[in-house]
């Protein structure tokens, strides 16, 4: 029997609405020699049940039970730790893929000696789809394009579905436990260990929206004290990590930092968000001290420049 090439990692709490639909979507894939491993994560709604009869009939599934829902983190470090193939990748509970996701991505990451592999997605509003990072043409990118792209995020971000991945990338790394949102802390440091990474942006994952998203708050005008301190954390160690690790490309991390405190200083203004005023005035401090930097920047785009002199007027008078 053929040694498998890639392990799936799902981790599952209390999605049982949608979680035969995301289990079919993976074992009906076209590429067949995976290893599937379900962390059921201390579910209480019968989803112990539909994962058991699910491990019975597919001698590729390994099923982990966990008593007590510890974050996804946690168990998302337990799949790392248990996949024992050379690639892997991550599907949610409430997603689904199409039936060659995994073979193009294993093709991809063949073909091109890549060690990360990416395709494009839909996200889906209660059957209502929307692209998302869907484009035509094939990059073939090294380390330094790789992250800009990342950093760019317009072909692909830091979620980890829709990418395959080689497993080496995360020696000595692993996703930041107890925390609210995990990918934002790690994938960035995946992509710097990698030599080529690939992309293709033809959709074959779906994103399922709905309230119970952690990150929901990114696709409506909500936006919560504890999320925004936890991204402009994590987005200031980007900076400094990249910065040492990849010096060339400091700048599109110094200036991605910023740009995203432009934009949540937009947001705050525009849906009066008056939870969150102390990290506005926070944010309007920073962006202040570097206005000069902003401002002599490549990368700014117009919108850009309309908001931070609209958000930054006060403190030049």
């Amino acid at each position: 029997m053929e040694i498998p090439k890639i392990t799936v990692i799902m981790l599952t709490y209390n999605r049982k609405e949608y979680l035969n639909r995301s289990i079919e979507s993976v074992l009906t894939q076209t590429y067949r020699n995976f290893d599937f491993i379900i962390i059921n994560n201390g579910s209480t709604d019968g989803t112990d049940e539909v994962v058991k009869q699910y491990a019975q009939e597919d001698h590729r599934i390994k099923l982990i039970h966990v008593s007590e829902n510890r974050g996804a983190a946690v168990q998302r470090n337990n799949g790392i730790n248990l996949a024992q193939t050379e690639f892997l990748t991550f599907v949610d509970d409430d997603d689904c893929c199409e039936p060659q996701m995994l073979e193009v991505l294993w093709n991809l990451a063949n073909e091109h000696q890549a060690d990360i592999s990416m395709c494009g997605s839909w996200n889906d509003f209660n059957g209502r789809l929307e692209p998302y990072f869907i484009f035509d043409e094939l990059l073939v990118l090294n380390k330094i394009h790789g992250l800009d792209e990342l950093l760019k995020r317009e072909k692909y971000n830091v979620a980890p579905p829709t990418k395959l991945f080689r497993k080496s990338l995360f020696d000595g790394i692993r996703f930041k436990e107890n925390v609210r949102v995990d990918d934002i802390h790690v994938i960035y440091k995946v992509f710097t260990n990698a030599t080529t990474v690939v992309a293709q942006g033809v959709p074959l994952y779906r994103f399922t929206k709905h309230g119970g998203n952690m990150t929901s708050f990114i696709h409506n005008n909500s936006l919560s004290p504890a999320i925004l301190e936890e991204y402009l954390s994590a987005f200031r160690e980007r900076t400094e990590y990249l910065s040492k690790k990849v010096p060339e490309i400091a700048p599109r991390a110094k200036y991605s930092e910023l740009s995203y405190m432009i934009s949540m200083c937009d947001k705050i203004i525009q849906n009066c968000i008056t939870d969150c005023l102390s990290l506005y005035n926070r944010m309007v401090e920073t962006l202040y001290r570097n206005i000069d930097e902003l401002n002599r920047s490549t990368f700014l785009t117009e919108r850009e420049k309309n908001i931070l002199q609209r958000v930054t007027i006060n403190k030049v008078k």
